[in-house]
């Protein structure tokens, strides 16, 4: 039961981790876009040029 126990709890923190990781990640892709939205424009300009 005690190992059971261990087991839920180490799933737990790294559900934890996991979910802080995706919510900073996501977080930052929204930051970036902001500024970078006219390079992300010259971005699809260069491909369609090419």
């Amino acid at each position: 039961m005690r190992n059971n126990q261990g087991g839920v709890k180490f799933g737990f923190v790294l559900l934890s981790v996991l979910v802080l990781g995706v919510s900073a990640w996501f977080t930052q892709a929204q930051a970036s876009e902001r500024p970078a939205s006219t390079s992300h424009v010259k971005l699809n300009h260069q491909k369609s040029h090419n």
